[in-house]
């Protein structure tokens, strides 16, 4: 019995082996992974990574130093140009406010000396001891008003210092700050009882707030250096939006940068490259309704540089280079199933090529990346 399984088990394996060398496996069957050449368009697209931000807006600083007194509208509100922003509360040094002070006294000491200079010699002139164009008395009365004024613009001086608020002539001076424009407020960055510095000061001085017109928003963002060149105003520009990546949006190119302030940094294979960045903005947005829109949003923008349509195309994987020349792999009956014919390219997407000659629509070609490197 022992022997009949023994007998049975050398059998079975010299049939697997006749088996085995009798049907090869489907590598070498002549069987290839190909691809057919087809029908359509290649588009070479400058890219373009950017943000959503307003055409138009303005930070909002005093020009009063001081302290916040009041804050009348907060972030996220819609407002009209001329509406009160914030209240500005004077807050003097002891030393500032003793020197407009004494400027002051100063200024009506002067005054005083100078309208009774001007009163003994208008008395001459009523006497007829000295003519009316008496020099001296032209020179008096003038001065009087170099005084007047001078005490004015002193006063003026201490008004806006104690309180922040003064007249001059018909005009208000006045710690209030309006709105510069019509629109929405973007972010506060202050508090009631928070000191600011202002515009006249040598020091930066403190931003408060942020105002924009959200009505009007453009795309700001940097292409490459070798996209810059062939870009001109008036292109027209697609666009997707972070938040609604399956949206798709139009805008036109307005303005692309003369100079470069930007260094983009690109890695591949290890290696990394540099090249300049331009600025580029894209306004006229074709924004769909019923989205909400805030600025920031991280958006790309294409700007299509060239455009082939209706020409035989490739994957550009599928080629092979013997020095400069592109070639293909047509598969045929020889021993190792493919030869190499050379193609003329055109215009690359960076995914598929246009082959302007060497191939039709409709030819069959090895996909060489699925199958290694050929035999020569």
């Amino acid at each position: 019995m022992k022997k009949r399984w023994i007998a049975m088990s050398l059998t079975a394996v010299c049939l697997a082996g006749v088996g085995y060398y009798s049907y090869p496996v489907s590598e070498t069957d002549g069987s290839l992974p190909v691809i057919m050449a087809t029908t359509g368009t290649i588009e070479k697209q400058a890219v373009a990574v950017g943000q959503i931000v307003p055409a138009h807006s303005v930070q909002i600083k005093s020009q009063i130093e001081g302290i916040v007194g009041e804050i009348y509208h907060q972030e996220g509100e819609k407002i009209e140009i001329g509406t009160p922003l914030f209240k500005i509360r004077p807050n003097p040094t002891p030393a500032r406010l003793t020197q407009a002070m004494t400027e002051l006294m100063s200024s009506e000491a002067e005054l005083e000396s100078s309208q009774i200079q001007r009163d003994n010699l208008k008395r001459l002139v009523v006497q007829e001891i000295v003519p009316e164009n008496y020099g001296q008395y032209i020179e008096a009365k003038a001065k009087v008003k170099r005084a007047i004024a001078d005490l004015q613009q002193k006063q003026q001086n201490l008004d806006l210092i104690r309180s922040g608020e003064s007249s001059v002539g018909a005009s208000k001076l006045t710690s209030t700050i309006f709105a510069p424009i019509s629109g929405t407020i973007l972010n506060l960055k202050v508090e009631v009882g928070e000191p600011i510095i202002s515009t006249e000061s040598s020091q930066s001085a403190t931003e408060m707030m942020s105002l924009a017109d959200m009505n009007d928003m453009i795309f700001k963002g940097s292409v490459s250096e070798h996209d810059a060149a062939q870009l001109h105003v008036g292109m027209p520009v697609t666009m997707t939006l972070a938040p609604y990546s399956e949206q798709e949006l139009t805008g036109i190119l307005q303005k692309v940068a003369v100079q470069s302030e930007k260094l983009n940094a690109t890695s591949s294979n290890n290696n990394q490259s540099f090249d300049n960045g331009f600025e580029v903005e894209v306004g006229d947005i074709q924004f769909p309704e019923g989205i909400t829109i805030r600025s920031g949003f991280s958006a790309t923008a294409k700007i299509t540089l060239k455009k082939a349509e209706s020409v035989t195309t490739i994957p550009e994987r599928a080629l092979q280079f013997e020095g400069e020349t592109p070639e293909v792999l047509v598969a045929d009956e020889s021993e190792q199933g493919f030869h190499t014919k050379p193609v003329k390219l055109g215009l690359s997407d960076g995914i598929n090529v246009e082959v302007l000659s060497g191939l039709n629509d409709g030819d069959e070609i090895v996909d060489s990346s699925m199958m290694g490197a050929p035999n020569a």
